[in-house]
C-alpha cells in the first residue's frame, strides 16, 4: 500500500559530501520517490546535482522536511536516518497511507 509521510530533520552539523551522494545512490537504487523541502525549495533526492546544491546551501541549524512517497515509507526513512546517524535529529510530521480504491479531490 502506497504510504506519503513527512519528517522534520534538523541538521546538528554541516552533511558531508559523501552523505549526499549515499542518499542518492540509496534512491535511485530502490526507486524511492524522496524529496526533501525548505525555504520554499524542493529537491528530488534522484537528482544528484538537485541534492547537492540543495545541501550545500543549508546552514548547519536549518531544519528541513524529508517527503517519502511510496511503499514502506517507514523502512526508507529508518535506512536514511542510518546513513546519517549523527548528522541530524528528525521527528515525524505526518504519515498517510493511501487506499488505492478511493480517490481525493483538492
Amino acid at each position: 500500500m502506497s504510504e506519503l509521510s513527512s519528517y522534520k530533520i534538523q541538521l546538528n552539523q554541516h552533511i558531508h559530501t559523501q552523505d549526499i551522494v549515499k542518499i542518492n545512490h540509496y534512491a535511485v537504487k530502490n526507486d524511492v520517490k524522496m524529496y526533501l523541502y525548505r525555504d520554499h525549495l524542493i529537491a528530488d533526492a534522484k537528482k544528484l546535482p538537485k541534492i547537492l546544491s540543495f545541501f550545500l546551501l543549508c546552514r548547519k541549524d536549518q531544519s528541513l522536511v524529508l517527503i517519502i512517497d511510496g511503499e514502506d515509507a517507514k523502512e526508507v526513512y529508518q535506512t536514511i536516518t542510518q546513513l546519517l546517524d549523527k548528522t541530524i535529529n528528525t521527528e515525524i510530521r505526518k504519515e498517510n497511507i493511501m487506499e488505492t480504491d478511493k480517490s481525493i479531490l483538492i
